[in-house]
């Protein structure tokens, strides 16, 4: 595995395709911090997308652009599906609105724990276009 440090985001790039982004505790996440984690990824990837597992630390969230680019089309070139961790009702209620309102156009679930998240997360493997 490998650990990208960002500023707002800690990435944890597992041996099954699976890049898992933390945002930390009291950071709201922006347009460039999602960018920076897309790109961080890619370049780590070797510009394979893979599978996203998102969790989010205490007082965490995203802004709204944040959001936007994260469900936009040109997000799809670095990610293939997305599980997102809610961490409460609050955060679930959050994650429901972003599926609902931003739309991502891959497959997207939200999950209780990390690994039901990853458990979906493999049968979605089929997704990543090998090389």
């Amino acid at each position: 595995m490998q650990v990208i440090d960002l500023p707002a985001i800690t990435i944890t790039l597992r041996d099954d395709d699976v890049a898992h982004a933390h945002f930390k505790d009291g950071h709201t996440g922006t347009v460039e911090d999602v960018k920076a984690m897309f790109e961080a990824i890619l370049q780590a990837r070797g510009g394979r997308k893979a599978l996203l597992m998102v969790s989010v630390g205490v007082n965490a969230a995203l802004n709204n652009e944040a959001r936007a680019f994260a469900s936009s089309p040109e997000s799809n070139h670095y990610t293939a599906a997305d599980a997102i961790v809610v961490r409460d009702f609050g955060h679930q209620l959050s994650a429901n609105a972003f599926v609902r309102h931003n739309k991502p156009m891959r497959p997207i679930q939200l999950f209780a724990d990390q690994e039901s998240a990853l458990a979906w997360l493999a049968t979605q493997h089929h997704l990543i276009e090998k090389e």
